[in-house]
């Protein structure tokens, strides 16, 4: 059991991108040890942007105050996340990337990806920040999945082309020694949404699903577009802000 401790933390630290976070699925937690028998899969989640390629905005209530952003020299993206952790929300888009481990011996079929809605509220008023997608990254991104379509089962795409449902071809975790990791790209609809991600899989004639979320709790998406009093952008230097028409 040590050995495959081991191996887990040795994946999160090499796909950490981001501020890692630790998810929870069904009824025990990645963080129990040993690993309770007959669980199939564990996961490990981060939500992480490539400021070269997606736009990484952040709703807040009430107006901002840019001046004191840049008086305290904080690159816009830290500063995004600061303004995050004090009372705003996440706009637009983010990205989640998954990671599972098979701890069993006999192979795990990934069957069904999808978002599952735990709260949903109008979007906050007050102004939007946001910085990044000078290249854009609609394109490049493989696994979508929109807050505000009815099913929000994750859609695989070739460039901008529907593949169908992911995954569409089988993804089987066969060892443990060779985990999964897969990017999505969740875009948010017309409310302020917290959800889980349900990853649901196959393991023998066992069904079972691997709940997903933001260290314990839900991940929260707000709409980067509607009602929002004044828009700022950061400059190509991400550390001054510049007020949108």
């Amino acid at each position: 059991m040590r050995t495959i401790a081991a191996a887990a933390l040795g994946v999160v630290l090499s796909t950490a991108l981001a501020a890692a976070v630790t998810t929870y699925f069904d009824v025990w937690s990645s963080s129990r040890s040993p690993v309770p028998a007959g669980r199939a899969l564990h996961a490990e989640s981060e939500v992480w942007w490539d400021l070269t390629r997606d736009t990484k905005a952040v709703r807040i209530p009430g107006a901002a105050d840019v001046a004191k952003l840049e008086q305290e020299a904080m690159d816009a993206d830290m500063a995004l996340d600061t303004l995050a952790d004090g009372g705003g929300t996440y706009a637009g888009m983010m990205r989640v990337r998954v990671t599972l481990m098979n701890f069993t011996k006999v192979p795990v079929s990934v069957t069904e990806v999808r978002a599952r809605l735990t709260d949903e509220k109008p979007a906050p008023e007050g102004d939007l920040l946001s910085c990044g997608g000078t290249e854009g990254s609609i394109g490049i991104t493989r696994l979508r999945i929109g807050l505000g379509d009815a099913d929000k089962a994750a859609q695989e795409y070739d460039g901008e082309k529907v593949v169908g449902h992911y995954p569409a071809q089988e993804m089987q975790l066969a060892k443990q020694d060779e985990p999964a990791v897969f990017d999505i790209r969740v875009e948010a609809g017309d409310t302020t949404a917290s959800y889980v991600l349900d990853v649901v899989y196959q393991q023998g004639t066992e069904k079972g699903r691997v709940v997903v979320d933001d260290g314990g709790k839900p991940f929260v998406l707000a709409p980067d577009e509607g009602d929002v009093g004044s828009a700022y952008r950061c400059d190509d230097s991400m550390t001054h802000w510049k007020k949108q028409p």
